[in-house]
């Protein structure tokens, strides 16, 4: 069990992870935007995909190595993961809603639109047996969401892999940890 001061340091070294690992999952949802219009974006935010949970776990191990400097249990390696997510969520959250509420004027609808009516989509949705007229549907649905909702909507995907995220990120984690010698000649 820890302190409530362990707690407040946990709660304010998660802030700036999280916040940090905010400004990751914006410039990620940024490259997705982008790669809709132009593929050579795709590999950036495949990047910043697998970016995100790799650097939540180098920050839980910073964590456990230079602030709390021994073994964390499964639970405080897991908060503080889960903090971070928490966090990040609502920086993501912020900016999609001000995206999509100022700039995006239904962009990415229409660039998504245009995206399954290229004919390597339509191959793809042949061979798998999908039908054209369910991602109309949900394009449709997409279109009727306000911003605020799609905003919401990201809180929460974001906090429900953030958890899968770190619940394995806390498995991981929860080693001795990584002690620096110094060299003395």
């Amino acid at each position: 069990m820890i302190t409530v001061e362990e707690y407040k340091q946990l709660k304010a070294f998660a802030r700036l992870d999280g916040a940090m690992l905010g400004v990751i999952m914006c410039v990620t949802f940024f490259a997705f935007v982008a790669s809709l219009s132009n593929t050579a974006w795709q590999m950036a935010y495949m990047i910043g995909v697998i970016a995100v949970p790799v650097f939540v776990a180098f920050r839980v191990r910073n964590y456990r190595d230079n602030i709390v400097k021994k073994r964390v249990s499964f639970r405080r390696a897991a908060a503080y993961s889960m903090h971070c997510f928490g966090y990040s969520s609502l920086i993501l959250a912020i900016v999609m809603y001000v995206y999509f509420q100022y700039f995006d004027h239904g962009m990415m609808l229409a660039s998504l639109r245009s995206y399954f009516d290229t004919p390597e989509m339509q191959e793809a949705m042949k061979i798998y047996g999908v039908k054209k007229s369910l991602f109309e549907d949900q394009l449709t649905v997409m279109s009727s969401l306000r911003p605020i909702d799609v905003a919401f909507s990201m809180i929460s995907n974001t906090l429900f892999a953030g958890l899968a995220c770190s619940l394995l990120i806390a498995v991981i984690s929860r080693r001795t940890p990584r002690v620096v010698t110094e060299n003395r000649n």
